[in-house]
């Protein structure tokens, strides 16, 4: 078979990229190449890459001998073939990474030049990072001029400081911007006599020149495929109409619209040109004869709004597609591949408009009539980017469990649909990334909602752990070392395997380095960098790893040198402390490496060394990205040298030049999986789908905003050319690509309602465009039937009624569920384990909290929050439990009693223990903080130690037994003391015990739940026959308690255990301060104390419990309970009449005298 590789350029449209792909393998199969020479594709996006890569093995068996590369890749690899690689490098100078460089070493030499003055302000401080931040930006600027503008840098070459207009004419450049094109000529100047031509401009005007001869002496791919691109720049597609005449080039335009639409806002007059396609002839006549001011009602109002991009490439393409010859050169190929028919859904019958340039109908009569079944499209309205996500989940679900996923429901042959037939398309990724992996990686793959998925177009350095930690460790000499940053390091699996780490020990590092008190900063030289020396050493990671070592050495006895030993750090893991020792060292190093600036040549050494330091690969991903990094090194290093750049530079500067490529698009990024695909909206990607799903279409989120510096010429008004980019317009097209290219469904969602006060918040103008559209184009359609307003949260009581909003989270459901109460399940009565006792603590906590002991002990549940790690700053104050649990250990009762005149002196010394734990704020503050310590404690200890005097003899413990009607109290009695037969216990209360702000010992103050214990050690030991009298020393009165009367005690521990018990088979109506209060008379204190008040700043109110909150919201429904105030009464009356008539208060100087009687 003979196979038709004829020169020239053959233009294929078509308004769906699956025709075009048929159309071309066609072609292909019946046209083949020989054997082993390989078939060129040039493509815009990974996305088109892939698929086209799959869909040939899909249709041809195999993909092989096939190059898939980006045109100007391909188009520079050509212009080295035909002008030979002496004229053209195998890099241009004039790249945009190498022209930074460039750039880098000529700015300094030229900004005192007067042209150069505004660049010179911006450069005053001599920043290398400002440099590199302009240089970048010039260089990324000079690289489209390459492109789009190569007339302007010819004449700038030549010495004419002007602007071209696509008209021709010529523009003086302003004052302030004739700096660019001299900096312009400088840089050619700077390049080598052999490279100076060598341009992107440059060598492409040599290359047209040179395919006009009508042989070549070089081979030449024999066919080229330019495919699914929907704009390029003029200067590109010279290029391959000049290669054309040499070399087979296809061109697979996506196509929106069958009809010549290049010119439908230009004007009536070009419309009856002779073009490439069909004349235009709608069902309303002919547009030539349609008067010019009426003309904008007869072309698809979404074409002409979005489809400038587009339009302006097939206007060019035009200029290089000779129709007549295609059509008798190669008779067999069909060039115009459009779909046909009016379509069944609503989605299908815009795209068929858009396809036919059909107007909308001026007659409301000749507007097709909307289904309602129609779920073609849809609209929904969230709150936020999280609601977005969390809808979308459900929503696709359902579609997942509908075999029919075609709009009308009427293709029973439709195949089901698949997660990788869908694509979620979004403004930003890095935005929506995290509620993504949130929403969609909570299930996991067992689970029937779990939907697989893939995020594409994320940043490397967002997400690739290694070089997340690289670029934290070149910018370590600015870093604070907070222990989270740190302790993130040893999560790096490769970091970890360097330092000696397994995974599974990471746990007990943690627990260590926060008992340590690591907060930030290596050591002090570290803080002194960073003009923070008077912080010291304490709470610095020297500070923690000294106190680890020694306490694996020293165990837990006594400071050595200052350093408080960890006792904590012992046995078979002490080896982990000398691997974290071993990481901290390295960070103290090589934070003192990365200060000095350095040459590009220096840094390269360095940048090795740092790798091998810290990284050690586990897999084959760890290995690739070490391979990335070195080239992505080499290549800088490169760059560096050609441009003769050898000043010193800042890490930081490292650090962008080494690991900025690394983010660069490529086509070996992966797209196409079988899951989800969620992408960021970018050109060239609206390849087809059976749902496409819009997310994050907000105002002012999308269309885009481009950011374009003050010196970028192209965006001056008048000199815009056909071609140009722009953000925008980019992005109006990009709506326009994934309305096309949805195939069953067109999903849209914006957060359409304020999350603060649920106002409304309008969509994305070309959301608004389109739902304008439709409302007027279709009979009986409003917008409200194919639009879903969401609620703000997932477990809204509508997702869960009858006819309510649909929801696959189920887990909220039971908290909706209304049954009546011989439904309610109940638990069975409580039966404690065999032999199980009551101790005198669990009495207590039930006493002061009876509805957190159901929760923790019935039924397991603690809604205590999660002891926390990672704490980052040193502490420069204490809240209200850090100061009671450090008031407890100054007061603890260890060690042999000292003398009344050395209580001070212990104090000092547990304080001084306690800073050189890290425990307290650093410097003076802390100092403040210990004259006040000991000041209120010396009287509270002097008065525990005089009691103990009092009572010298310290016996065995009393032990308490008393059998109860449904459950047994054992316990014991500690922190008896006696003298003679008299005995006594003696606690220590560090916290207050009177509300009296004046100081007076008067009971009414008296804070009776703090009495609890006391309590109930009263009845314990007074029903078991051993009364005894009590003194409990707090920081502002000694309380003493009488004994009980046996009987008394007796029975009000049986009422106690008994109440205990019913507590225990379901949570008892009632809180104690709460229910205090309500004793007094007083139910406004009451209310106040559960629910709190705008008054009470300092007081926590008590209902805020976890457990009385789940159980009742406020107090009214508390209050509400029946047994309420009987239940009250019940257990905390007979408490607050011991209180009232079993206590007496002292003052703290106080002196027993007397031995009580029990």
């Amino acid at each position: 078979m003979t196979s038709n590789l004829a020169p020239g350029l053959l233009a294929i449209h078509s308004d769906r990229m699956e025709h075009l792909r048929d159309t071309v393998f066609g072609w292909l199969r019946a046209n083949p190449l020989r054997p082993l020479e390989q078939e060129t594709f040039l493509v815009q996006s990974n996305g088109v890459a892939e698929w086209l890569k799959v869909s040939m093995a899909e249709q041809m068996g195999v993909c092989s001998g096939v190059q898939v590369t980006l045109p100007a890749r391909f188009l520079w690899r050509v212009y080295r073939q035909v002008l030979g690689p002496q004229g053209v490098p195998r890099r241009s100078p004039y790249d945009r990474l190498p022209l930074t460089w460039r750039l880098m070493q000529l700015l300094p030499a030229l900004i005192d030049e007067p042209a150069f003055a505004p660049l010179a302000y911006f450069l005053k401080d001599n920043s290398a990072e400002r440099r590199l931040q302009l240089a970048e930006k010039l260089a990324d600027l000079f690289d489209q001029y390459q492109v789009y503008r190569a007339n302007w840098l010819s004449a700038w070459a030549s010495g004419d400081e002007v602007l071209i207009d696509a008209r021709g004419q010529r523009h003086a450049l302003a004052p302030d911007q004739i700096w660019q094109p001299r900096l312009w000529r400088a840089l050619r100047v700077a390049c080598a006599d052999d490279i100076r031509d060598s341009g992107r401009a440059d060598v492409h005007r040599q290359f047209v020149e040179a395919l006009k001869r009508p042989e070549l002496a070089i081979a030449l791919p024999r066919r080229v495929v330019l495919f699914g691109v929907a704009s390029l720049p003029y200067q590109t597609l010279e290029a391959l109409g000049a290669l054309a005449r040499h070399v087979q080039v296809i061109v697979a335009a996506p196509n929106p619209c069958q009809y010549y639409w290049g010119d439908i806002i230009s004007g009536r007059e070009l419309l009856t040109a002779q073009r490439r396609h069909q004349r235009y002839s709608p069902r309303s006549g002919n547009l030539a004869e349609v008067p010019f001011e009426q003309m904008h009602a007869h072309c698809h109002p979404l074409l002409a709004g979005w489809g400038r991009l587009g339009r302006d490439f097939i206007r060019m393409l035009d200029e290089f597609d000779d129709v007549h010859a295609t059509r008798r050169d190669f008779p067999t190929l069909r060039v115009d591949v459009f779909s046909e028919g009016e379509g069944d859904t609503l989605l299908a019958q815009v795209q068929a408009a858009i396809r036919d340039m059909q107007p909308l109908p001026g007659d409301a009569d000749q507007r097709p009539r909307y289904d309602a079944r129609d779920s073609s499209i849809r609209f929904h309205i969230a709150h936020s980017a999280q609601r977005e996500v969390e809808i979308l989940h459900d929503q696709l679900l359902e579609m997942l469990a509908s075999r029919q996923t075609s709009a009308d429901g009427d293709n029973e042959d439709q195949a089901a649909l698949q997660p990788r037939d869908i694509i979620v398309m979004v403004p930003d990724i890095e935005k929506f990334a995290p509620a993504v992996r949130a929403v969609f990686g909570q299930y996991p793959r067992g689970d029937k909602r779990h939907v697989p998925f893939q995020i594409a177009d994320v940043s490397a350095r967002r997400t690739n752990p290694m070089l997340i930690a690289l670029e934290w460790l070149l910018h370590l000499p600015r870093q604070r070392c907070l222990q989270s940053e740190v302790r993130d390091l040893l999560d790096v699996p490769a970091i970890a395997a360097r330092i000696g780490i397994a995974q599974h020990d990471l746990p007990q590092v943690a627990q260590w380095v926060e008992a340590a008190g690591v907060r930030w900063g290596l050591d002090a030289g570290h803080r002194e960098a960073l003009a923070l020396a008077s912080a010291g050493e304490q709470n610095a990671w020297l500070f923690g790893m000294r106190r680890m070592l020694l306490g694996y050495a020293n165990g837990a006895n006594d400071d050595y040198a200052g350093i408080e030993p960890l006792a904590q750090v012992g046995g078979l893991d002490a080896a982990l402390a000398g691997s974290l020792a071993h990481l901290v060292d390295c960070l103290t190093t090589w934070r003192r490496e990365l200060a000095t600036p350095r040459t590009p040549a220096e840094w390269g050494a360095v940048a090795e060394g740092l790798q091998r330091a810290f990284f050690k690969p586990v897999d084959e991903d760890d290995q690739l990205t070490l391979a990335q990094l070195n080239a992505s090194l080499q290549t800088w290093l490169q760059d560096c040298a050609d441009a003769g750049f050898a000043d010193p530079l800042p890490a930081a500067v490292l650090a962008e030049a080494w690991l900025g490529p690394l983010d660069e698009k490529t086509l070996h990024q992966r797209f196409i999986s079988g899951g989800v695909t969620f992408c960021t909206l970018m050109p060239m990607r609206a390849l087809p789908y059976r749902v496409v799903c819009l997310l994050g279409m907000n105002d002012g989120d999308f269309p885009r905003r481009g950011e374009r510096a003050d010196f970028d010429l192209l965006a001056l008004p008048g000199m815009d050319h056909p071609g140009d980019r722009s953000r925008r317009e980019d992005d109006r097209y990009l709506m326009l690509e994934a309305l096309l290219a949805a195939r069953d469904r067109l999903y849209i969602s914006w957060s359409g309602r304020s999350v603060r006060d649920n106002s409304a918040q309008p969509p994305s103008v070309l959301v608004a465009q389109l739902r304008d559209y439709l409302q007027a184009g279709w009979q009986d359609l409003k917008l409200e039937q194919i639009t879903i307003e969401h609620f703000l949260q997932p477990f809204s009581r509508h997702y869960f009624e009858q006819n309510g909003l649909s929801t696959f989270a189920n887990e909220w459901r039971a908290a909706h569920d209304t049954m009546t109460p011989a439904e309610v399940a109940t638990l069975p009565r409580y039966s404690p384990e065999p032999g199980a006792a009551l101790t005198l603590a669990e009495l207590g906590y039930f006493m002061r909290q009876p509805a957190k002991q159901f929760f923790k002990r019935r039924l397991q549940v603690e809604f205590a929050d999660k002891a926390l790690t990672g704490m980052d700053d040193e502490p420069f104050a204490l809240d209200k439990l850090e100061h009671y649990q450090v008031t407890e250990q100054l007061l603890a009762d260890e060690g042999p009693p000292e003398a009344e005149n050395a209580v001070r002196e212990r104090l000092q010394h547990r304080i001084a223990r306690m800073e050189r734990e890290g425990r307290l704020p650093i410097g003076e503050l802390a100092l403040r903080m210990a004259d006040e310590w000991v000041e209120q404690l010396e009287p509270v200890r002097t008065a525990w130690l005089a009691l103990n005097r009092r009572f010298p003899r310290s016996p065995d413990k009393v032990r308490v037994i008393l059998p109860c009607e449904q459950h047994t109290v054992d316990d014991w009695i500690d922190q008896v003391r006696m003298d003679g037969d008299a005995a006594v216990w003696i606690q220590l209360n560090p916290g207050r015990l009177l509300d009296n702000k004046d100081g007076k010992l008067d009971k009414s103050g008296m804070r009776v739940h703090k009495l609890i214990d006391p309590y109930v050690r009263q009845l314990a030991s007074s029903a078991a026959g051993r009364p005894l009298t009590g003194y409990l020393v707090a920081r502002d009165c000694i309380v003493q308690c009488a004994p009980i009367a046996q009987a008394q005690a007796r029975e009000q521990l049986e009422a106690l255990v008994t109440l205990w018990g019913a507590g225990m088979d379901a949570p008892l109506p009632t809180a104690c301060e709460t229910a205090l209060a309500l004793l007094a008379k007083d139910a406004g204190a009451a209310r106040t104390r559960y629910d709190g008040s705008d008054f009470n700043f300092g007081m926590h109110p008590e209902g805020k419990d976890a457990c009385l909150a789940r159980l009742w919201r406020e107090y009214a429904d508390l209050a509400a309970e029946p047994g309420h105030d009987d239940i009250s009464r019940r257990l905390y009356e007979p408490l607050r009449d011991w209180v009232a008539g079993g206590t007496q208060l002292f003052p703290l100087n106080h002196v027993f005298a007397q031995t009580p009687n029990p």
